[in-house]
């Protein structure tokens, strides 16, 4: 009896035993600080900061644009605000497995108490250090998966594009290494399941407008090893109104004007010191403009050429002034060189058109003093008799002959004075600046706003 009895109180027992272990299974402790302490307790106490988690450690990282605070073409510089997405995973950092913590879904740390991959900006202007930032903590989910969102500003180095200034179009680059640990050792990688470059928090610039973003792995060799490297590009395009009305359009307009110098009477006065005053305003602008701009040799302005050119036609009209107005204040007694009358007669008349509006008239008898069908004057306007009247026409059609051959005369039959070589030196010269300067803005122009159009 004492054995039947026994038995059932060592199966009651195994039973309870069993609904307790079964309570255990299905029912973990809730969350409280006790329970995570003794998490953190379990994880860390044999955990080495110093020692990397895998032989190699794949970081996936995601850039997120925030804003972009300068773009500096002459200094080369680039300024963003912004913040890098690391992820990595390690494994002596997981309870995933452990029912007992299955409630504690993460867990926050930072660079202190957790390894993390050494990572530089390869191209900072500032200082090339590993990125740190103590105060911005690690989120360690339960699959020992990590999460670490570095904030900060970040200044870079952007290599200019000055050829199309200022509608230009910049691509700056962030360059990401792992610094010490090689390419079998830390490799780093985009995130496959997210967007590389993120810009929905982006704030818009008013200089700069941006168009494109890009990205490319690469590998690096420092000291004979690989690393790994991972390259942002992020495109900027000029806002074009600024430099359009302060300028582009003054340029234009000071273009134009030079022109207009010959078209100034000579004995105004004036014609020299408006040359001078426009080639100054040129040689300033050109000035500001080269302080705008990175002084280097690899690409120049289009705009720095353009008003290069407008210089030297500039500086040509200077010296054309000076000589047109000597030609043009010669002594009427001094004679005018016959090759110069051949240049003038064969060359700048036609050249400034003079003939082109004239038109050549033959000389006719009034209609109302001819008969309509027997072309003679009527006889009660007239006191001639009918064969005098028959001689007064013939002798209108001699006079009229006489006069169309006169106006069939060319012009290298007449002798120019000093003063009309000048004016028709003055009027070619203003067509043919007129020509430069006009292909020369509409050229530059339309290479500019090719370019612009299609930096998209």
């Amino acid at each position: 009896m004492m054995g039947i009895y026994s038995f059932a109180l060592w199966s009651f027992l195994i039973l309870v035993g069993t609904g307790m272990v079964s309570s255990q299974v299905f029912s973990p402790p809730v969350y409280s600080i006790d329970l995570e302490t003794e998490l953190r307790n379990w994880l860390f106490n044999t955990y080495e900061i110093k020692q990397r988690p895998e032989k190699l450690n794949r970081v996936r990282i995601t850039l997120n644009l925030l804003s972009l605070n300068y773009l500096d073409i002459k200094e080369q510089a680039l300024s963003i605000s912004a913040y890098f997405s690391f992820e990595w995973t390690d494994s002596r950092l997981r309870w995933i497995n452990n029912i007992t913590y299955a409630n504690i879904i993460f867990l926050f740390s930072d660079e202190k108490s957790v390894w993390k991959p050494p990572i530089i900006v390869e191209n900072s202007v500032d200082d090339i250090d590993v990125i740190s930032r103590p105060s911005v903590p690690m989120r360690i989910n339960a699959n020992g998966g990590i999460n670490w969102l570095p904030a900060g500003i970040f200044t870079t180095s952007c290599e200019s594009y000055v050829t199309f200034w200022p509608l230009d179009t910049q691509t700056c680059e962030i360059v990401l290494s792992s610094w010490s640990y090689t390419l079998t050792e830390i490799r780093l990688e985009f995130n496959l399941f997210k967007t590389k470059i993120l810009t929905e928090f982006y704030q818009e610039n008013g200089e700069w407008e941006l168009i494109n973003t890009g990205y490319k792995s690469l590998e690096t060799v420092r000291e004979s090893e690989s690393f790994s490297r991972l390259v942002f590009s992020l495109t900027f395009r000029r806002r074009p109104m600024f430099h359009s009305l302060n300028t582009l359009f003054p340029v234009v307009l000071m273009a134009f004007l030079t022109v207009i110098i010959f078209k100034l009477n000579p004995e105004s006065g004036e014609r020299v010191g408006l040359a001078l005053t426009i080639l100054l305003a040129f040689a300033v602008y050109l000035g500001v403009i080269s302080e705008s701009i990175p002084q280097t040799s690899l690409s120049a302005s289009l705009l720095s050429s353009y008003i290069a050119c407008i210089l030297f036609l500039q500086t040509l009209a200077v010296f054309l002034t000076v000589l047109y107005l000597d030609t043009y204040f010669n002594p009427d007694d001094k004679p005018v060189p016959k090759w110069l009358h051949v240049v003038n007669s064969s060359v700048l008349i036609k050249l400034a058109c003079v003939d082109c509006s004239r038109k050549n008239k033959k000389v006719s008898p009034n209609p109302s003093d001819m008969n309509n069908d027997s072309g003679t004057v009527p006889q009660h306007q007239s006191g001639y008799s009918k064969s005098e009247k028959i001689v007064s026409i013939e002798d209108n059609e001699e006079d009229k002959n006489g006069v169309w051959e006169a106006n069939e005369s060319t012009p290298s039959d007449k002798e120019y004075s000093w003063k009309e070589i000048a004016l028709l030196l003055d009027k070619v010269t203003m067509y043919i600046y007129l020509s430069l300067v006009t292909a020369l803005t509409v050229v530059t122009a339309c290479v500019m706003l090719v370019h612009y159009g299609l930096a998209y």
